[in-house]
């Protein structure tokens, strides 16, 4: 069972919304909702802490194929109550001037050396369970939903792979970002204005469209998430040996939008064909994705 559904299930089983699992986590129900939805995945510190709220073990957590626990989702036990102190015996010489250590002290150490390993065996099983692949801090999120995108329409020559926005549910909206994958290396850059007016020119006659403060809409329709594969080796994002570059943009609208490229011809700077936009409204109860092809479009009523 993959991650998004063990925290859907975990937090039914506690009876919490999403709104309560963020308040125990310290984060935006936003991202918890990302989460659920595969869209993100959440940092280890999250991850740890889930699995102290849940009462399951991180291997339960990170591993699609681990068996479920018996006691899976149960409340976790109630420390043991603190042992009374027992009175001491009356000494026969006056006591020496320096006092014992307190006992909280000592089972604060205890419970931070307990936490440092926690940390260090889930780091090593994180970069062994990659297979030299990607580490933890570039997994990629995987989902039994549908891939935001996917390449070329039937009849025209190109690789089919899957498009996933690779973003952090919790970063300060900033407009679109470009990902560039080499092997296990990830570099991540903005675009100046004149740089974002010229990729809003390209997608223009598909109905795309930014504003100034650097949102973007489908037909004015908010978006929530965009992502566009320029270049690929053809290997799937969530497989581990895609390179290629990408741009991704994630924010708080209503349309999820992922565009459609021929990469067997390819524009003067390697990108493929850019042949439609697909959208998929999210308010839907069903799925359901609608082309947007540039001649459906008139260029001067998109342009900002």
């Amino acid at each position: 069972m993959p991650l998004a559904d063990k925290i859907i299930e975990l937090r039914k089983k506690q009876g919490w919304s999403q709104i309560d699992l963020a308040d125990r986590l310290d984060v935006s129900r936003q991202s918890v909702s990302k989460w659920e939805m595969a869209q993100a995945v959440p940092e280890l510190d999250k991850i740890i802490k889930m699995s102290e709220l849940f009462a399951v073990t991180t291997d339960y957590l990170l591993k699609d194929d681990a068996p479920v626990p018996d006691d899976a989702g149960a409340a976790p036990p109630p420390p043991p109550p603190e042992e009374p102190p027992r009175p001491a015996p009356e000494p026969e010489t006056p006591p020496g001037p320096a006092p014992a250590a307190p006992k909280k002290r000592r089972r604060r150490w205890i419970l931070a050396a307990v936490f440092l390993f926690s940390i260090f065996a889930v780091c090593i099983y994180t970069v062994l369970s990659a297979t030299g692949a990607v580490t933890y801090t570039s997994l990629r999120a995987k989902s039994n939903s549908a891939p935001l995108a996917e390449s070329v329409a039937e009849g025209a020559a190109g690789s089919t792979i899957e498009q996933q926005a690779v973003s952090d549910p919790d970063a300060v909206e900033d407009g679109m970002t470009e990902y560039v994958y080499e092997g296990e290396s990830v570099t991540a850059g903005g675009f100046d204005e004149a740089t974002l007016r010229a990729i809003a020119a390209e997608y223009a006659p598909y109905g795309l469209t930014c504003d100034g403060e650097r949102h973007w809409y489908l037909d004015g329709e908010r978006i929530r998430t965009f992502t566009d594969v320029l270049t690929t080796n053809g290997e799937s994002l969530t497989g581990g040996d895609f390179h290629g570059t990408l741009r991704t943009f994630s924010g708080d609208g209503c349309i999820d939008v992922r565009a459609v490229r021929d990469y067997d011809h390819c524009d003067d700077e390697g990108h493929g064909t850019l042949l439609y936009l697909e959208s998929c409204d999210i308010r839907l109860e069903s799925e359901h994705w609608v082309e947007h092809h540039a001649e459906d479009h008139h260029k001067e009523d998109h342009l900002e």
